[in-house]
C-alpha cells in the first residue's frame, strides 16, 4: 500500500533552526519510504540539502515513562544554521522502494534576535525599592525600567504584558553595579507576563533565581544569578519562545564532587514548552545544569541549547529528557558533571546532540535510560577517565551515533540495553578493549568483523589532539575547561567522517573530521558573550 502523507507541519521557528514534521496518514505500517529535505532562502535559486527526516517509531516509545500526549505516525527533523529573521522555502521528497515519489513544499520565517530596545521606548528611572515597585505596578508596553546602581532588597514580580514590538524591559546599570538581593525569598524574580525582558543585573540570595509561568517571549540576558540553590524555573504553564542567553548562573546547592541522588533536583535552567532558545550561558554548582522537565500542558518541541559552558555540577550537563521532537543541543562545552547529555527518555524524537565537547564525567558522556527512541548523537568529543562509555538500561531504539570521538583511559564500551534500529558507525574510539553493544566483542577489530557496527569506524591512534589534554585519574580531580579540542594534523580521525548534510557541509580536506571540532575552523564561543546594552 503506498504511503499517504499530510502537508508539512512547521514547529515554532527559533533564531537559527527550524523543526518540521510530515504526518503519515495511511500506509505507514509497511512503508520503507525516506524523506529527503532541501531548503533555500526565499529569492535564492540554489537549493541546499539538509539531513533527511527521521521516521518516528511509535511502536518503540518508552514503556517506562509514558508520554502524556499522543505521538503521531510521522517523519520529523530539523534544519540548522539558518539566518536570523529570514524566510526559507522547504522541499520534502518522499521516496518509496517501488519508485513512487511525493513532493511537499512550504515556507517558514526564522525568529529575529530580541531587540535591544522597544520600538517606542519610554524611559523610567528608579533608584529605590519603592520607585521600583511603583514602576512595575504601572508598567506599560515600551517601558524601559532602568535601575540605577545600588542594591534593591526585595523580590520583584512582572505581571504586566508588553507587546512584540514594545516589550517591557527591566534593566540594571550593569550586573556588577545593580544587585537585586532577595535573601531567603522563594524567587528573586517572578515573571507572569509575556513580552518582557530582564537584563544587566545581579539576582542574589533567593532559593530560585527566576520563575517564569505561562508566558510567551520572555528574555533574560546579561544577568548574574548567584548564591541560589536553583537558577531559572520555566516549567509551569504554557511557555513559549523564551530567550535565556548570556547569563552567569552559580548555584550553592551542590558540593564538588558530589554526584549522588541528593544533587539531582538542583536545576540550573529548566523549561517545558516550545520555541525556547537557551544559549551562551555559563553555569556551575547545579545538579542538572540545563534541560527539560516532564511537560503537562504542551509537548517539549523546537528548543535549542547552544554555546553554553557548564563548568561543573552534580548530575547532567544537558537533559534532553521528555523531548517529543526537535529539541537540539549543539556546540556546548560540558565538564565535571555526572553525565554529559541525557536522553531519558526521548518520545519519538528526533532529539539532536552534535558538536558538543564533554569532559571529565563521573559516569558516562551520554545517558540512554528509560527506553529512549529517536535521536542523533553526532560529531561530539567526549573525554573521561575509565571506560569511554558505560550504559545500563533495558532498550534504546531508532538512533544514529556517528562521527563522534569517544575517549577513555581503559577498556572500551559497556552498553547493555537491547539496541533496536541503531546506526553506529564512522566513530573514533580509544582505547581498545571490550566493545559491548548489547552483545560483546573482544577488541575493536572483532567488533568491525563480526558486528553490524563500526564498519567504517576507527580505533584512534596517537596523537589525537593538537594540544595535550590531561585527563584526571579520577572524576574527583577537577578538570579545567578544554580550550581547544581540535585534532592533530597526524590524527587518524582527520577526514574519517561520514558526510551529513547541513551538519558538516563546510568541512576541510577530503571528508569531515571526527569529533566536535573540524580542523582549520574558527574556535567555538562557549559561555557568555560580551554585553551589548549596559547603561553606564
Amino acid at each position: 500500500m503506498p504511503i499517504v502523507v499530510g502537508e508539512i507541519e512547521f514547529d515554532p521557528p527559533t533564531i537559527h533552526t527550524v523543526g518540521l514534521s510530515l504526518q503519515i496518514l495511511e500506509g505507514g505500517n509497511t512503508s520503507t519510504a525516506t524523506v529527503h529535505v532541501a531548503y533555500r532562502r526565499i529569492g535564492s535559486f540554489r537549493w541546499i540539502e539538509a539531513f533527511p527526516l527521521q521516521r518516528v517509531r511509535t511502536d518503540m516509545l518508552s514503556a517506562v515513562v509514558r508520554t502524556p500526549f499522543p505521538i503521531a505516525e510521522q517523519f520529523a527533523g530539523s534544519i540548522f544554521d539558518l539566518n536570523a529573521n529570514d524566510g526559507y522555502e522547504v522541499k520534502l521528497l518522499i521516496s518509496e522502494g517501488d519508485g513512487r515519489r511525493t513532493l511537499r513544499t512550504g515556507t517558514i520565517h526564522t525568529r529575529a534576535e530580541p531587540p535591544d530596545n522597544p520600538a517606542n521606548p519610554h524611559m523610567v528611572a528608579v533608584d529605590s525599592d519603592r520607585t521600583l515597585a511603583e514602576a512595575l505596578s504601572s508598567a506599560n508596553p515600551g517601558d524601559v525600567i532602568t535601575l540605577r546602581a545600588g542594591t534593591y532588597t526585595w523580590p520583584i514580580t512582572l505581571d504586566r504584558n508588553g507587546t512584540v514590538e514594545n516589550p517591557i524591559i527591566v534593566r540594571g546599570t550593569s550586573p556588577d553595579r545593580t544587585v537585586l538581593e532577595a535573601i531567603g525569598a522563594p524567587h528573586g524574580v517572578v515573571i507572569l507576563a509575556s513580552h518582557v525582558v530582564i537584563e544587566d543585573m545581579t539576582i542574589r540570595g533567593s532559593v530560585w533565581g527566576i520563575r517564569i509561568d505561562d508566558a510567551d517571549d520572555v528574555v533574560v540576558r546579561h544577568t548574574i544569578i548567584e548564591e541560589v540553590q536553583y537558577g531559572i524555573d520555566g516549567r509551569s504553564g504554557l511557555n513559549r519562545n523564551f530567550y535565556l542567553c548570556d547569563n552567569v548562573l552559580e548555584g550553592n546547592g551542590v558540593n564538588w564532587p558530589d554526584t549522588s541522588s541528593r544533587t539531582w533536583n538542583y536545576e540550573g535552567i529548566v523549561v517545558t514548552g516550545t520555541g525556547h532558545v537557551i544559549c551562551h550561558n555559563t553555569l556551575s554548582g547545579f545538579g542538572d545544569a540545563l534541560g527539560l522537565s516532564e511537560p503537562t500542558v504542551i509537548p517539549n518541541r523546537a528548543i535549542d541549547f547552544y554555546g553554553n559552558d557548564v563548568l561543573w555540577g552534580g548530575d547532567d550537563g544537558i537533559e534532553l529528557d521528555y523531548t517529543e521532537r526537535n529539541v537540539r543541543a549543539f556546540r556546548n562545552r560540558l565538564g565535571n558533571v555526572g553525565m554529559g547529555i541525557s536522553f531519558q527518555p526521548i518520545w519519538g524524537g528526533p532529539a539532536y546532540a552534535f558538536r558538543n565537547v564533554i569532559y571529565n564525567t563521573a559516569n558516562a558522556p551520554y545517558k540512554l535510560n528509560q527506553d529512549p527512541s529517536g535521536f542523533h548523537i553526532c560529531h561530539n568529543t567526549s573525554i573521561r577517565s575509565g571506560w569511554a562509555w558505560t550504559q545500563y538500561g533495558t532498550f534504546a531504539s531508532n538512533f544514529f551515533f556517528y562521527n563522534n570521538l569517544t575517549v577513555g583511559t581503559y577498556n572500551g564500551v559497556d552498553m547493555t540495553p537491547v539496541i533496536q534500529l541503531a546506526h553506529i558507525d564512522y566513530n573514533g574510539w580509544s582505547p581498545d578493549g571490550q566493545f559491548k553493544f548489547t552483545q560483546g566483542w573482544n577488541g575493536f577489530k572483532t567488533l568491525q568483523e563480526q558486528s553490524p557496527y563500526e564498519h567504517h569506524g576507527i580505533l584512534l591512534t596517537q596523537p589525537i589532539f593538537e594540544h595535550t589534554i590531561s585527563i584526571p585519574p579520577l572524576f574527583a580531580a577537577f578538570m579545567p575547561p578544554i580550550d581547544d579540542a581540535g585534532l592533530h594534523d597526524r590524527s587518524n580521525a582527520v577526514d574519517a567522517g561520514m558526510l551529513a548534510p547541513n551538519i558538516n557541509d563546510h568541512y576541510t580536506g577530503h571528508a569531515p573530521d571526527l569529533g566536535a571540532i573540524e580542523r582549520d575552523h574558527a574556535k567555538i564561543q562557549y559561555g557568555v558573550r560580551r554585553s551589548h546594552t549596559s547603561v553606564h
